[in-house]
């Protein structure tokens, strides 16, 4: 009887892994920043900047003590101070399709540059997220990022349970 619970224990801990793993929030490399992944009710996922290290320009920058917002959009229409980089979609279009996100978009503020986008859990806290500049995946940049449960210690609040 044990194993047999032990086993459906396992079984229900890898559907939920499988099918809710992305949702959530990922502390990117060199933890500068923090997305917030969700799924959306037509099955895309979605994400934004949910945190920032820096949230204004540096000491030195020609926009110091600003708080930073998408400055170098290549749509000069969005570079406006008003578009901050906190709630800044970040990624999207994203469908999951044979164990991956797929088909999306990546969308990167410090250099305004938009690229093809995917996304694979290496297990349950790691997420790989990968930029490519063909649809293939091919040409690319891949980053991995962690899960952040404490969100308190960040300072982001949240009415999830």
């Amino acid at each position: 009887m044990k194993k047999i619970i032990l086993g459906f224990m396992l079984l229900m801990a890898s559907l939920t892994f499988t099918q809710d793993g992305y949702v959530g929030y990922w502390m990117m490399p060199e933890g500068k920043f923090i997305i917030h992944i969700e799924k959306a009710e037509n099955n895309e996922y979605i994400g934004h900047v949910a945190w920032l290290k820096d949230l204004y320009y540096p000491k030195g920058d020609k926009m110091e003590g600003v708080e930073q917002y998408d400055r170098n959009n290549p749509d000069k229409s969005l570079r406006v101070e008003s578009r901050k980089v906190i709630g800044l979609p970040v990624v999207g279009e994203l469908f999951e399709k044979d164990g991956k996100l797929k088909g999306g978009w990546i969308y990167d503020s410090w250099n305004g540059k938009m690229y093809h986008g995917s996304a694979k859990l290496l297990d349950e806290n790691t997420l790989k997220l990968r930029g490519s500049f063909d649809r293939w995946g091919i040409l690319g940049l891949s980053q991995k990022a962690k899960r952040v449960e404490k969100l308190e210690k960040y300072g982001i609040l949240t009415h999830e349970k």
